[in-house]
């Protein structure tokens, strides 16, 4: 097998683990594309995708009016996300969308944006340089395997119901049945969508911040330091105090591919240090104060504190990976809850450690053409 099909074969059996641990029964209910909408400020407003863990995960909208336009912080990672968004901006202003940022470069972000170029005239697109260097490299190119998924996809997830196993072959739990269940009933949906991505590069990029002004208001892009990505980037309202993160923070359950634990605790304390009143995480719950941030911090630190003692003590690599324990912290992100138990251990306990390990050994996170 070619280097490149290795990667994108490894990053089609991450989609089956998401969705066999992340749908959430829908019957009879909107299609996984349909955000909800609310105002956190005059004329600032979210765009949240439900259940944040049904498949496809779709990372949250942010958008600013002003009297000369829209700015869209993240503003769909498929077409349909990104329409719907647009409709409703549409049904609160006539002035144009003048910016979409991407606050990083994974396609549940952006991999509908281009609907705003077709949309409005004279879009500037906002990136961080990390973020446009993967759109211009190889890692980008597992987009080419999203019209052939939905296919494959239904064929496992039909002989898995069939056979009452989940994809991993252990037996099916009622409440993974209901989720398996609705993974069919979107597979149209999802399939029609996932043939209309496309990736669309930055017109715009830089390296620490961005101001822009809209109107009466200031809008600051800031890079704070590395986090989901290298190239994470937020976006900061300094009069409303209203910050949105991207995937640097996630709620309920971080998602920790390729996150190093010691730089991240760094750039959650930065967004602590703005004294946000509102945070927009990249999925789920908005939030009202730093308290989620700081249990982000905490486990973070811990980890680093539990890998440096490893190493120190010369446990072998393999085992020190394995040996970083999350359990002080599982109840305090899962409530107790089964399915999140789930989502904890293959979202966050499980790549966590293994970015923990790549960071002491100053492995680069990603690369933007790695093979």
């Amino acid at each position: 097998m070619k280097p490149i099909e290795l990667i994108r074969r490894k990053v089609f059996n991450c989609v089956l683990v998401c969705a066999a641990l992340a749908s959430i029964s829908h019957a009879g209910k909107a299609d996984p594309y349909q955000p909800t909408f609310e105002e956190l400020a005059p004329g600032v407003w979210s765009g949240v995708r439900d259940d944040n863990p049904r498949f496809p995960v779709m990372g949250t909208a942010t958008f600013v009016l002003s009297d000369d336009g829209v700015v869209v912080f993240d503003g769909g990672g498929s077409a349909l996300m990104a329409e719907r968004i647009i409709a409703k901006i549409r049904s609160l202003t006539d002035k144009p969308v003048t910016h979409v940022v991407v606050s990083h470069w994974h396609g549940d972000h952006n991999f509908g944006i281009f609907r705003y170029l077709e949309e409005f005239r004279n879009v500037q697109v906002i990136a961080h340089r990390f973020t446009q260097e993967v759109f211009s490299g190889s890692r980008i190119r597992y987009i080419d395997d999203y019209p052939t998924q939905m296919p494959e996809f239904k064929g496992l997830i039909e002989k898995g119901l069939a056979e009452g196993k989940m994809l991993n072959g252990e037996p099916i739990p009622d409440f993974m049945r209901e989720r398996y269940e609705t993974i069919l009933e979107d597979a149209d949906v999802i399939h029609k969508d996932f043939n209309r991505v496309k990736v669309t590069n930055a017109t715009i990029t830089f390296e620490d911040k961005l101001a822009i002004r809209s109107g009466g208001r200031r809008i600051e892009l800031l890079y704070l330091g590395d986090g989901n990505t290298a190239g994470d980037i937020v976006m900061w309202l300094p009069k409303e105090k209203i910050v949105a993160t991207g995937d640097i923070v996630v709620h309920p359950i971080p998602y920790a591919f390729n996150m190093p634990p010691a730089k991240w605790a760094a750039t959650l304390g930065r967004i602590n240090d703005l004294e946000f009143a509102i945070l927009v995480p990249g999925h789920g719950d908005i939030q009202h104060d730093n308290r989620y941030v700081n249990l982000l911090i905490e486990t973070a630190k811990d980890v680093v504190r539990q890998r440096d003692q490893l190493a120190a003590d010369g446990v072998d690599e393999e085992k020190a990976v394995s040996q970083i324990d999350f359990t002080a912290f599982e109840t305090r992100y899962t409530g107790g809850s089964d399915y999140l138990a789930l989502y904890y251990d293959a979202w966050f306990k499980k790549p966590f450690a293994a970015a923990a390990l790549k960071e002491l050994k100053g492995i680069p996170m990603v690369l933007p053409n790695e093979e």
